[in-house]
């Protein structure tokens, strides 16, 4: 058994350990962040292409209507292409602030 050694972590290892501990989740952090940004807006978006299809096939729209959805609010934007087609377009903010559209088309 040796004398001089002290079986615990010196002060210099303990410090060693805990820069690599805090430079891990310096990097790690805002990575899985814009992960769960990503995954979020993946959700709105494909709530609003159940908006679009609802709109295109479903509910007659005259101008533009907002559908209010937690923080999100959707727009809904519809435009005669003349004749029986239609034009319809939702708008959206994604949880990274970008504003998003979806369009389609459709006849009634």
């Amino acid at each position: 058994m040796c004398k001089k050694c002290s079986g615990g972590f010196l002060l210099v290892e303990a410090l060693f350990a805990l820069a690599l501990l805090w430079t891990t989740a310096a990097v790690l952090l805002p990575l899985l962040m814009q992960m769960a940004h990503e995954r979020n807006s993946l959700i709105l978006e494909e709530k609003a292409r159940r908006l679009l299809a609802i709109a295109l096939y479903e509910e007659p729209l005259a101008g533009e209507t907002m559908i209010a959805d937690g923080r999100t609010v959707f727009r809904l934007q519809a435009s005669n292409e003349g004749g029986r087609m239609w034009k319809v377009c939702v708008r959206w903010n994604d949880y990274v602030g970008r504003e998003m559209e979806r369009c389609g088309y459709g006849k009634r």
